[in-house]
C-alpha cells in the first residue's frame, strides 16, 4: 500500500463548525483499519487550550489519536494559537504572524511515514488561514484533494453547490463531499439533501455521517485512493 509521496487530502467546511474534525478523525480511523498508514496534519489552530503552560489543540488531539497517535502531537499541528479568533487574528493577538512557509515545510516530516495524508484546514473553505491566504489556496500549494465537509441542515445543497462553483472557478474542484450531523436536531427535510446533492453537485457524495456516526460512514473515502 506504500506510495513514495502520500496521497493528499484536504478537509475545508462550507462553514465553521460543520463536524469537520470529527469527520476527518472517522477518515483516520477507517483508513487505519484497513491497513494505511495515515498521517495526519493540522497546519495551524486557534483557541488551543494551555495545560502545563503548553498550548494544546484539541482538534489536533482528536485527528492523533484517531490515526494511532503517529509521529508526534507537535508534528500534527506545529503552529497553536490561544485566542479563540480565526488564524490570522488569533497570530496577531499575540504578536505573531501565521507562517506560510512553515505550514508548507509541516508536510515534509509525513511523507517517509504516510501513505495518505489528511489535512485539515481551519473554517469554511474560503476562509483566511493565514495573512493573504485562503484555506483553498493553501491546499493549491499543498497539491492536495479537496474533501468538502457540510452540515446537513435547512440550506446545505445551496452552500455545497455554490461552494463547488467557486472552487472550479478557481482550478480547484472538491474530489467529494461528505455530510455531517454536528448535533442531534433532525428536521424532516434532511433526508433529501443527499439525493439533491448528488444530482446537482459535480462531486461524488462520499458519507453522510449520523450524529455520533463512526467509520463506516466514510468509507467511500478509500475509492480516492486507488
Amino acid at each position: 500500500m506504500s506510495h513514495p509521496t502520500p496521497i493528499r487530502l484536504f478537509f475545508a467546511g462550507t462553514d465553521t463548525e460543520v463536524g469537520k474534525t470529527y469527520v476527518t478523525s472517522l477518515a483516520a480511523r477507517s483508513l487505519a483499519e484497513k491497513g494505511y498508514r495515515v498521517g495526519v496534519y493540522k497546519p495551524v489552530a486557534s483557541g488551543c487550550q494551555r495545560i502545563d503552560n503548553e498550548l494544546v489543540a484539541e482538534d489536533a488531539v482528536a485527528l492523533w489519536e484517531a490515526s494511532g497517535k503517529p509521529a508526534s502531537l507537535n508534528t500534527v499541528c506545529p503552529q497553536r494559537f490561544e485566542k479563540a479568533l480565526a488564524p490570522p487574528q488569533a497570530a496577531i493577538a499575540e504578536g505573531k504572524q501565521v507562517d506560510i512557509s512553515g505550514m508548507l515545510d509541516g508536510i515534509k516530516p509525513w511523507e517517509p511515514i504516510s501513505d495518505v495524508l489528511l489535512i485539515e484546514g481551519a473554517g469554511g473553505l474560503f476562509s483566511p488561514i493565514a495573512d493573504g491566504l485562503l484555506n483553498i489556496e493553501l491546499a493549491k500549494k499543498m497539491n492536495a484533494q479537496v474533501i468538502l465537509v457540510a452540515e446537513n441542515k435547512l440550506g446545505v445543497i445551496h452552500q455545497v453547490i455554490s461552494t463547488c462553483e467557486a472552487a472550479k472557478a478557481r482550478q480547484c474542484s472538491p474530489c467529494g463531499i461528505i455530510l455531517s450531523h454536528p448535533t442531534n436536531e433532525h428536521h424532516e427535510a434532511l433526508g433529501e439533501n443527499p439525493d439533491q446533492i448528488q444530482k446537482y453537485a459535480d462531486p461524488p457524495l462520499l458519507g453522510v455521517v449520523p450524529f455520533g456516526g463512526g467509520p463506516e460512514n466514510v468509507t467511500k473515502i478509500t475509492e480516492l485512493l486507488k
